[in-house]
């Protein structure tokens, strides 16, 4: 079948085009485009007259996943009349693979036109592509919200270590002891602007910390006088610096707390926002224990369509959360590591949801604690890569059966009531081929089970009294 493949490197400005044969050899010369609506139209009647000369060839457009330069040119493409007649097949590649794909040519330059033969040639070679998917309105929308909310949640863990770090020179024993769960809450936050360093809070008597702490957690503490008395001790035991380091510290601690303030405000809004859109997307992610609006759209906004995976491998996989097998001869690697390869954003999703499950998931802790006590070695983050992997499964089978989550008391309960349930079919089969035996030969017999998954929990049950099955799993955020 004649065939045509195209590579596109973007740029900010430009994109370089190169198209080549389904033998590999170049068809024209590269040509540079500028990348807006202007520079892509004259980019597809180029197309237009290739596929003239050519006599309407299979057309492959590729093009690498460059942040968000990509997109633009991605959609303008694929709402194309012209692109669309064509049936032109358009293909967005991890630059990894065009990156290692650029490892079998002998010695090549590092340049646009350079870059886009190779895309063009990685497009020809096939394998390991697909055409790409793309979420719906909803999910595009949900999935920009979310990622700039982990970038949010990144800076706030960002500013508050460099605070912490700070803080350390004025006040070492508030750091190192931490006489609050959160060094950074609302009761903290005050005393940290209001005392420069341990010095000033150590003037202050007992009685008097005493009322300040009443007032700013709004008496909260159930016994704020050993609370004062152990922050008077802590200010007390804490070292002493220079003056002039004290006045420029707590500056500097004082605007990274206003910054924080600033943060929590945007991302309160963002889960505001989030909330809002996923109360338009049914599914069951938030009948686990540990799982909240929040999370579930982390995880739903980078999934999009599960079905687009055929199996909670494949979806795993995608994640990144799989482990790369060394083998050679009789060895065997004990240790190996996870590819991290595939949506950093899922990955780092599915990361948190497990640490969520482990905190507030009494089956998802028992399984962390067990993998945990396997080895002294990244013990942790071994056992959590787990517990995420263990997940996948989880979310990939609710959202394809679209079921509730059970626990395990009520799996075993369902597994019970399915066993009962088959051995009264098989009885009943029992008994009818018994009457067939005098008339006829026993003809064989295929037995129809009911399976776990086909049986609906008692919470499903109720639910399915419902006129409109689709309103089953709304999200009630």
């Amino acid at each position: 079948m004649n065939k045509l493949f195209c590579g596109i490197d973007i740029g900010l400005n430009n994109f370089q085009f190169h198209a080549m044969d389904q033998d590999g050899n170049a068809i024209g010369k590269n040509k540079r485009y500028s990348n807006n609506i202007p520079g892509m139209n004259r980019l597809v009647d180029d197309l237009g007259d290739l596929m003239d000369k050519r006599d309407n060839p299979q057309l492959f457009i590729g093009m690498e996943a460059t942040g968000l330069y990509w997109f633009p040119l991605y959609y303008g493409l694929q709402e194309n009349e012209r692109i669309q007649e064509w049936k032109t097949s358009l293909i967005v590649m991890n630059p990894k693979l065009v990156e290692s794909f650029r490892g079998a040519y002998a010695d090549v330059d590092k340049t646009d036109a350079v870059d886009a033969a190779i895309i063009a040639d990685r497009v020809r070679f096939g394998r390991g592509i697909a055409p790409q998917y793309v979420h719906d309105d909803v999910y595009l929308s949900l999935q920009r919200l979310t990622r700039f909310y982990l970038h949010l949640t990144q800076q706030q863990t960002n500013l508050k270590n460099y605070a912490s770090s700070y803080l350390y020179l004025t006040f070492s024993e508030w750091i190192r002891t931490k006489p609050f769960s959160d060094r950074y809450s609302v009761t903290a936050t005050k005393l940290m602007k209001k005392f420069k360093s341990a010095g000033d809070m150590a003037e202050l008597t007992v009685d008097d910390l005493q009322e300040l702490l009443v007032a700013f957690s709004h008496n909260h503490f159930k016994d704020p006088h050993g609370k004062a008395e152990e922050l008077n001790q802590l200010a007390e035991d804490s070292f002493s610096v220079p003056q002039g380091v004290i006045d420029s510290v707590h500056l500097l601690v004082k605007q990274t707390l206003q910054q924080l303030e600033l943060i929590d405000k945007h991302l309160n809004r963002l889960k505001k926002r989030i909330e809002k859109l996923m109360k338009g997307i049914n599914h069951p992610l938030l009948s686990i224990p540990g799982i909240g609006p929040v999370t579930a759209a982390l995880l739903l906004a980078e999934i999009g369509d599960v079905f687009r995976f055929p199996s909670e491998e494949k979806l795993a996989k995608y994640a990144g959360l799989t482990w790369r097998k060394k083998e050679s001869g009789n060895f065997r690697a004990e240790e190996t590591f996870m590819t991290k390869t595939g949506n950093v954003y899922l990955r780092q999703a599915f990361l948190i949801a497990a640490q969520s499950l482990v905190n507030h998931n009494e089956e998802y802790q028992a399984y962390y604690q067990r993998k945990f006590q396997e080895t002294p070695r990244h013990a942790h983050k071994r056992a959590l890569s787990l517990t995420a992997r263990k997940l996948v499964r989880l979310i990939y089978a609710m959202l394809t059966k679209n079921q509730l989550y059970m626990t395990p008391a009520e799996r075993a309960k369902q597994n019970k009531e399915v066993k009962q349930e088959n051995q009264t079919v098989d009885s009943v089969v029992k008994d009818d081929i018994a009457d067939e035996v005098e008339v006829k030969p026993i003809q064989s017999n295929k037995k129809m089970k009911r399976t776990v998954a086909a049986t609906s929990s008692s919470r499903q049950k109720e639910l399915n009294g419902l006129t409109n099955p689709s309103e089953q799993y709304a999200v009630n955020t």
